[in-house]
């Protein structure tokens, strides 16, 4: 037998074994797929967080109503007050780009609404007294010779790791967050706000 017929015969054995040889496939398969586990993970966090987000703007809308509703004369001091209460709700996260609206919305004999007052936590009036309110109000509020009271909070998500997607997904660099309450007044037909 020729010697380099012995080496080739060695080399296939090699061959053979390093074919047998299992214990490194669960490393290969395991960064096959990292990458989708890593994916899988980064978007269940981020729905996660619009998700804690978003029900947090609920109820920062629906306390500031409830809250609202509740009085029978409220002043811009008061209105502010209820308005930190938004970055209380907010918290851990951060309310930079939290704004609540509340107002007082009255229905003519006709059931037209116009606003009797405004108040943004960003400060001022957002909608001009005797103007109908620049949002949709549901059919079922709108009851002749009657007033409510109207939250709406908006906040601009930013996503954790909008940074890594922005090239493909315009979408995901930001989020509009949205709610609206609408409560009557419980201890006078109208709440006032002389000062707004």
């Amino acid at each position: 037998m020729p010697r380099h017929f012995g080496h080739f015969l060695r080399r296939l054995a090699g061959l053979r074994s390093f074919h047998a040889d299992k214990r490194a496939v669960s490393a290969i398969e395991f960064s096959m797929i990292l990458p989708f586990l890593l994916i899988l993970l980064i978007g269940m966090e981020e729905v996660t967080g619009t998700l804690n987000y978003d029900r947090k703007v609920s109820r920062i809308a629906n306390s500031v109503a409830d809250l609202v509703a509740q009085a029978q004369t409220i002043t811009p001091a008061d209105l502010s007050a209820m308005m930190a209460l938004g970055g209380k709700i907010l918290d851990p996260y951060p309310d930079t780009n939290l704004e609540t609206i509340v107002a007082s919305v009255t229905f003519d004999e006709d059931g037209d609404p116009a606003v009797d007052w405004s108040y943004s936590s960003k400060g001022g009036s957002p909608w001009a007294e005797g103007s109908t309110p620049p949002i949709e109000l549901p059919a079922t509020v709108a009851a002749a010779n009657t007033s409510i009271v109207v939250t709406q909070a908006n906040l601009n998500y930013v996503p954790t790791f909008s940074g890594l997607f922005t090239e493909y997904f315009s979408r995901a660099s930001s989020i509009d967050l949205s709610d609206t309450y609408y409560l009557r007044p419980r201890l006078t037909d109208t709440v006032k706000c002389p000062a707004c």
